[in-house]
């Protein structure tokens, strides 16, 4: 298990079909910054639907625990634990 520090925020994918959710995304402010401008954060639902674990964090600062599977172009974390680091950025 990695820990990433950054600020968590969701884009809008598939508006219009049927499968139109949020994707969750963490913008790193540690080490991982200087090789990604954002990284893919795996939710646990369907794609049309919102993660609770997620989604109530937000636009914070939060450390989330888990699997990073990292390629040459790509960069995912399949999260396990989240939490906030602090109330305001």
């Amino acid at each position: 298990m990695d820990e990433i520090k950054g600020i968590l925020f969701s884009i809008m994918e598939g508006t219009g079909t049927r499968s139109e959710g949020p994707t969750y995304f963490i913008k790193p402010l540690d080490n991982y910054k200087k090789r990604w401008s954002k990284i893919l954060v795996r939710k646990k639902t369907n794609l049309w639907e919102e993660d609770p674990g997620l989604h109530k964090f937000l636009d914070k600062k939060v450390s989330i625990i888990g699997e990073i599977i990292e390629t040459k172009s790509t960069i995912t974390v399949d999260y396990s634990k989240l939490r906030i680091l602090e109330e305001n950025i």
